[in-house]
């Protein structure tokens, strides 16, 4: 049974007032859609969630499951990248989802610049963080040319944050007023071509 708090809209996905039963469904999203289509990954994890024993949260029940059969049943739901993504999930069952710092998020196997920063941004209301994905840094070379922006996200820590405080810079030039989570998101449906 698939309830409304197990499905993550990708263009909706800004949200400070989560459950903690939609938080724990977020997180499990940003985990899963690294590198993958955002509409297929909200309907795996959906179908995912709806395996999960009911009446609980889902963290209480993939550590009900264990590692071993949540590894299964992530082959099963054909998530890829089957270790990391098993390892990642069960580090993070003891998250303080509403509290974690980036820190703590990336102490998490396989959680990148990119993925900590997007579960804060589109998650905590006054968040300062840039999500530099390809989108973001397509947008970057596009539309405010700088030509020497990466065409995916860089893993070097302090290449990441320079880049990140020039597009920071850039998108309070280009969207006064706005916040960076609605910002990231504008670009977001503009460069992937969900808006004209």
């Amino acid at each position: 049974m698939m309830t409304n708090s197990n499905v993550v809209i990708p263009t909706e996905i800004t949200n400070y007032n989560r459950t903690d039963y939609e938080l724990e469904v977020f997180w499990l999203f940003c985990i899963l859609v690294a590198g993958k289509n955002s509409d297929t990954t909200s309907r795996v994890l959906a179908r995912f969630l709806s395996r999960l024993p009911q009446g609980q949260t889902p963290f209480e029940g993939i550590r009900e499951l264990g590692e071993d059969r949540l590894h299964n049943l992530l082959v099963s739901h054909r998530v890829g990248q089957y270790n990391r993504i098993t390892k990642a999930i069960w580090q993070s069952l003891d998250l303080d989802l509403r509290n974690c710092t980036r820190d703590d998020l990336m102490n998490i196997y396989g959680v990148s610049h990119k993925t900590s920063r997007f579960f804060l941004l589109h998650s905590r209301e006054f968040c300062d963080e840039i999500v530099l994905d390809t989108h973001i840094l397509r947008w970057m070379r596009e539309k405010c040319g700088v030509e020497d922006a990466p065409d995916n996200t860089p893993q070097n820590t302090e290449k990441y944050i320079a880049l990140a405080g020039l597009c920071k810079y850039l998108m309070k030039i280009h969207y006064p007023g706005m916040s960076l989570a609605t910002v990231d998101l504008l670009i977001w449906t503009q460069m992937s071509g969900r808006l004209d």
